[in-house]
């Protein structure tokens, strides 16, 4: 129930500053309690990590191939993949987001293992959308590649992935290094997993031939089927991909490759990559896919259940599991450091950077700093800074830019003379270190985008590359900022060498982020949905350079992006975007229902750029948030709730419903408005409180 009756015509008296104040403070009183009490005893915050119920799937089918009685989970499991089914029978990327073959196909073979019949009238209503949609024949290269270990499908149907790629060095234009990481980590495990072409047996036996689901098929006589697009169309129009996929079709002709030195020599060095990078909690990269298919793959190179990187990695997957009234599931992932980097912001800007509970999170967030030389980084940027941050608990191989930028940023609300000290400074550098040469930055990976392996007939799910962003960029370009500024703080001075390189980057940075604003003055966001998002986080950046940087009209760049945000506000008062806006074509951007993490972003752009409390676009999104608390436990401590999901994987492919977004933002986009509020006070008595 909401803590108060909607009113989507608010009069002007309940929009005026000093009338919501009291709201304000109440609302962010109540949420706070909440906050403090979803807090770990060692001080850090981590959220569910939605991602559908393609993770809980795929779990189930590794196991069946493993062998692992998993019955204990197999009530919650169906539970959870059953509430998540939509209407038309099909699982989605995310809530409200169409139907996904390739999901729905892998969630029908789950449930059949787990002992759901296909008579059932869920698997009957799954199996119509599934036809509909083109039947297996449809899904993508990860379904083909799982649904042919079973012999659902013949291995031909797969491109193929020559494991000697392996063997190739880092400076030749194809490499494992040229991927980034979320695509390296699954290929290669992959490289054995295709060298291998396994069979596994389901409840009815084993069989390259097997009819298992044959009721998904149009014609279950033609399983043979073909992968990318065809070679008259490739030939008319993108010689790359043609000649990628004559590459493809050279490889799987070549039969003797299988037996070469070089394929044993590939292979051992696949198994070598893949022992060191286990991380010392028996997961693998952070990333549960790639975790699986490197089990697999080690399995199919000889090693067992009594092997300790078996066993441990085994066992870690148990903390992976979670369970509620909906179900069980297993999460792709976990997002310890962001989560807890964007509540410590959250906390400090409500004034709390003293608090005990706040200094113990920031001693984790530096507890989390990654000193080593032991990165994939480092192996094609030896000469790379140490201490960035990763994402996800316990993943040495893996800091990022986003990440690393954000606790920064909260190292700096948490503490002002942060600037001086070691792990920000260190911190700091890592991200200076990774901009890219177009002036960007990329989440993980330093100038790898070779857009052209889009082309290849392995990729369908364009999750290869990591361009620069403008999100990214936006949030790199504030850390930039406010340490150029502390040259002139009388409590804290940043190194001047660090001030001078924070300048240097951003005086390339900002041509960057004026190439990429869209004509209608929007920035397009990678990591979370989307124009509202990459808008909000460029502001925050470019306002700090506003009076220094003469080249670019960065004022007017400022305004466009405020008057877009603007434009799209809802007539109920807040903000938020759909799926659809990453669709090609896409929908308008800012279309799509109202939702507390966009309007908190809205908000956050709109008094960066300098639109006050008083502001009638400001009032009536914070009333909108105001308004839209809910209860979120029995104790009546108030959130806001978000049945989509706000944040991006791949796009158009992988959504995430970080489920403290709905949470952390509007605290702090109300935190800013109530900071507005007392600067407009201040001002008005002179400065006298």
């Amino acid at each position: 129930m909401d803590k108060h009756a909607q009113d989507s015509h608010p009069t002007p008296k309940d929009l005026s500053p000093g009338f919501m104040e009291a709201d304000v403070r109440d609302a962010l009183s109540s949420a706070e309690q909440y906050a403090w009490n979803l807090q770990h005893p060692d001080g850090h915050w981590c959220a569910e990590f939605a991602t559908g119920a393609f993770p809980t799937a795929e779990h189930i089918l590794f196991n069946q191939m493993w062998g692992v009685d998993i019955s204990r989970h197999a009530p919650g499991f169906i539970k959870h993949i059953l509430f998540l089914q939509n209407v038309d029978g099909s699982w989605s990327p995310a809530p409200d987001h169409a139907g996904d073959v390739s999901i729905s196909a892998e969630v029908y073979l789950a449930l059949r293992l787990l002992g759901v019949g296909a008579d059932s009238k869920q698997l009957q209503l799954a199996g119509s959308f599934i036809r509909a949609a083109g039947g297996i024949a449809k899904v993508r290269v990860l379904t083909r590649i799982l649904l042919a270990s079973f012999g659902l499908l013949p291995w031909s149907s797969v491109p193929q992935l020559p494991a000697e790629l392996m063997l190739l060095p880092v400076a030749s234009p194809i490499n494992i290094y040229t991927l980034w990481a979320p695509a390296r980590d699954s290929v290669v495990p992959l490289l054995i997993i295709r060298h291998h072409e396994p069979l596994y047996a389901l409840p009815n036996g084993k069989s390259r031939t097997n009819d298992f689901l044959d009721e998904l098929w149009l014609d279950p006589t033609r399983k043979a089927i073909q992968y990318g697009r065809p070679y008259w169309e490739l030939w008319r129009n993108d010689a790359m991909a043609f000649t990628l996929k004559a590459v493809d079709h050279l490889t799987s002709s070549l039969k003797s490759l299988r037996y070469s030195p070089l394929r044993y020599l590939a292979r051992k060095k696949v198994v070598t990559w893949l022992l060191e990078h286990q991380n010392s909690d028996g997961t693998w990269f952070g990333y549960l896919t790639s975790w699986e298919l490197t089990m697999q793959a080690l399995l199919l190179e000889g090693f067992t259940f009594e092997d300790p990187p078996i066993r441990r990695g085994l066992a870690a997957m148990e903390n992976w599991l979670l369970e509620d009234q909906d179900g069980k599931r297993i999460q792709l992932s976990n997002s310890p450091v962001w989560d807890t980097a964007m509540m410590m912001k959250t906390l400090c800007s409500l004034g709390y950077r003293d608090d005990p509970r706040v200094r113990k999170a920031a001693a984790w967030c530096k507890s989390q700093q990654l000193h080593g030389p032991e990165t994939d980084l480092a192996r094609y940027c030896p000469n790379l800074p140490s201490g960035g941050f990763a994402f996800e608990y316990d993943n040495p191989w893996y800091p990022d830019v986003d990440d690393t930028a954000a606790v920064a940023l909260s190292m700096l609300d948490q503490d002002a003379g942060a600037v001086e000290k070691f792990p920000f400074i260190r911190a700091t550098e890592f991200v200076l270190a990774m901009q890219n040469k177009d002036g960007g930055w990329s989440a993980f990976e330093r100038d790898r985008d070779p857009r052209w392996l889009h082309k290849s007939p392995f990729n369908d799910m364009d999750n290869l590359c990591d361009p620069s962003s403008a999100d990214v960029t936006g949030r790199v370009l504030e850390l930039c900022g406010l340490v150029v500024r502390s040259a002139d703080s009388v409590v804290a001075k940043a190194p001047r060498d660090l001030i001078d390189s924070a300048r240097r980057a951003a005086h390339r940075a900002i041509p960057y982020l004026a190439e990429q604003q869209e004509a209608d003055g929007s920035w397009w966001g990678r990591w979370s949905i989307n124009y509202v998002f990459g808008t909000g986080n460029v502001i925050g950046g470019l306002v700090l350079f506003a009076d220094t940087e003469r080249r670019y009209d960065i004022p007017a760049m400022v305004q466009l992006g405020a008057d877009f945000l603007v434009r799209v506000q809802h007539e109920d008062g807040g903000w938020g975007e759909s799926y659809a806006t990453y669709d090609d074509p896409p929908a308008p951007p800012g279309s799509g229902p109202s939702l507390p993490s966009a309007t908190a972003w809205a908000l956050l752009g709109l008094m960066a750029a300098g639109v006050g409390p008083e502001d009638v676009t400001i009032q009536r999104g914070v009333h909108w948030l105001i308004q839209g608390q809910v209860n979120a436990n029995v104790k009546g401590e108030l959130s806001w709730l978000e049945r989509p999901h706000t944040g991006v994987g791949f796009p158009r492919k992988l959504y995430i419903g970080y489920k403290m977004y709905q949470h952390y933002f509007p605290m702090m986009a109300l935190a800013r408005y109530l900071e507005a509020l007392e600067s407009i006070k201040i001002t008005a008595t002179g400065g006298q409180d």
